[in-house]
């Protein structure tokens, strides 16, 4: 079992030492880093993959539409609970080790906060999406069990995600990995039993995902001990995340809708056809699922434990340079063999080859946004926050106008050019932060 404890800065370089022997240990290091990390996260992504590529090649079109609704739904209720909550133990974290304060209260205060925005947001849910679906054509009862099947999922994802953290925090990555990876393999097994029994439905296909989600939750809980929230309370703490919160609450508010927003303008604007192929070209965009999640799982917990700012500076740098060049290579490799990639989601989706290239060129901007919103805030470089969610929603609104929404391309080049804009806006508050991080720290 593991306690919490916050992350401790590196020890210090022994001056015997030869550079070029301090540079083989670190490339030892890390090799044996992204050796654990590929094989596990590897395989965890890979059977998700396979997952969600069985649900895209068997599903009828109209069930597929209604799985890729609930799974916006999802994504962004799952965001809305967290709102950067989650990634604040991150900085309190860091903060713990350098004053040396308890970690733990951070913790329970996280966890609290999160299930009071479960309760409050579960409301909403329950009224927005039945009447939403209802109105594009599904059936009620399917609708209510695909509604109970998106709050299973977030309630189990609020435990089970923190508790990954807390795993990962604590250096313990094997069981982290351990928990990730019987999620996906769940995935993969109760797609394959739809598959093979023939129930092909929707919110079938939600349930798998709610399932999956209670095994990480299950794994986690057995390998990373909470301790129960100190006698006095945690009221402090609560007011430490909120405070850390506060300046990045309307951005991540706004950014809530941005994972979903292609499905829920292709609902809007378009037809159940252009909700199925957002969909199912959003499938093929999760490839590079396997890189973002390097952001959360290995870059921003061994930034946190770096107190040098030029070493900081450099690895920032050299993790950004690595996601680039995985990001132009995915859409080198959609531009040159794009019959390859719509091969694997079905033949009802061919032809869709200027599609994939906006899908693939969005998944690249929105896996170097993901990681310079992370470090953004996991330096509480959020002053500027404002001012970049407005610049995001110039775009958008402008794009509302000028974009055709009812076609597949126009959805996804939505996505791509207020992806852009994000990145844009997120990369100039990094340069200040590094440069005088006293304009855009909080």
């Amino acid at each position: 079992m593991t306690t919490v404890r916050a992350a401790v800065p590196s020890p210090p370089r022994h001056p015997e030492q030869s550079e070029g022997s301090r540079r083989f240990a670190r490339l030892r290091q890390w090799a044996a880093i992204f050796a654990a990390y590929f094989s596990a996260q590897g395989a965890t992504q890979a059977a998700g993959l396979l997952a969600g590529l069985l649900l895209v090649n068997f599903l009828p079109v109209e069930e597929f539409a209604l799985y890729a609704l609930a799974a916006s739904v999802l994504s962004f209720f799952t965001f809305a609970t967290d709102l950067g909550s989650t990634s604040s133990l991150l900085y309190f974290s860091h903060r713990a080790a350098k004053e040396g304060e308890a970690f733990e209260p951070y913790v329970a205060a996280v966890i609290s906060l999160r299930r009071l925005a479960f309760l409050l947001g579960a409301f909403a849910v329950v009224a927005a999406f039945p009447a939403v679906a209802v109105k594009k054509g599904f059936g009620g009862w399917e609708v209510g069990l695909a509604t109970a099947a998106i709050l299973a999922a977030v309630w189990f994802q609020i435990d089970g995600g923190i508790r990954v953290l807390v795993l990962r925090l604590a250096n313990r990555y094997g069981p982290s990995y351990r928990a990730d990876l019987a999620g996906g393999l769940a995935r993969l097994v109760l797609a394959a039993a739809m598959v093979a029994s023939g129930l092909l439905f929707g919110w079938l296909a939600m349930a798998t995902t709610a399932a999956a989600v209670a095994l990480v939750a299950l794994v986690a809980r057995r390998a990373a001990r909470i301790p129960p929230p100190p006698p006095g309370g945690v009221a402090r703490e609560r007011r430490a995340v909120l405070r850390y919160l506060l300046p990045t609450l309307p951005g991540a508010a706004y950014y809530s809708i941005q994972g979903p927003l292609g499905i829920w303008l292709a609902t809007t604007f378009g037809s159940t056809r252009t909700m199925a192929e957002t969909g199912a070209l959003g499938r093929l965009g999760l490839v590079l699922s396997l890189f973002s999640g390097l952001t959360g799982i290995v870059f921003l917990p061994r930034l946190a434990r770096i107190t040098d700012e030029r070493l900081y500076l450099r690895r920032y740098l050299q993790f950004g340079g690595f996601l680039l060049a995985i990001g132009l290579a995915l859409f080198a490799a959609a531009w040159a063999v794009p019959g390859l990639f719509l091969l694997l989601i079905g033949d009802q989706y061919a032809g869709l080859h200027r599609e994939l290239l906006l899908v693939t060129a969005g998944a690249g901007v929105g896996l170097l946004g993901g990681y310079s919103v992370g470090v953004n805030n996991a330096r509480s470089w959020t002053r500027w926050t404002a001012a970049a969610v407005a610049a995001v929603v110039v775009a958008q609104v402008s794009l509302v106008m000028l974009l055709p929404l009812d076609t597949t391309s126009g959805v996804l080049a939505f996505g791509l050019l207020s992806g852009t804009t994000g990145l844009l806006a997120q990369l100039v508050i990094a340069a200040v932060g590094f440069a005088a991080p006293r304009y855009v720290a909080w």
